[in-house]
């Protein structure tokens, strides 16, 4: 039997409320979260390395983007860096899902922007789903400023 690659990119279409680019590389959080994001009418974007993420960031364009910090290639922070970067970016909500839970981490994603922070033992898939939702709102009645989360 062939073995599945780690760094696949797996898409599914929901109810049309938008993209969600979840970058996790562990299997079984990645599938939960993935299941609540279809459930709730969003079409996830499941990418389980940074490079991968980077990749569906460039062929999709996803209303929110939910991050683990440290992936198998990588942090997220390189992810959040190349966002700040590109120019044809549109600003998104950006989520911080991580196990670690230091100030130095808090303050990292601060800096780059990120507009929630959460530890995962801390939240389940209804409360992110209605964080990242808020911040969704938040971000569509902000005109042309992008909307940046007092969560963190």
């Amino acid at each position: 039997m062939p073995q599945k690659r780690t760094d696949r990119i797996t898409k599914e279409k929901g109810k049309n409320k938008g993209k969600i680019l979840f970058v996790e590389d562990d299997r079984f959080l990645a599938e939960m979260f993935r299941q609540k994001f279809v459930i709730e009418g969003y079409e996830p974007i499941v990418a389980s390395t940074a490079i991968s993420a980077v990749l569906a960031l460039n062929e999709e364009k996803p209303i929110a983007i939910i991050l683990d910090v440290v992936l198998k290639d990588s942090e997220c922070w390189m992810i959040m860096e190349y966002l700040l970067r590109k120019k044809d970016y549109h600003p998104v909500p950006v989520i911080i899902l991580t196990n670690y839970g230091s100030e130095e981490y808090r303050q990292k994603a601060k800096e780059l922007k990120a507009d929630a922070y959460f530890i995962k033992t801390d939240i389940t898939p209804d409360k992110l789903v209605g964080a990242m939702e808020t911040l969704i709102r938040k971000q569509k009645d902000t005109s042309k400023k992008p909307y940046r989360s007092p969560i963190l």
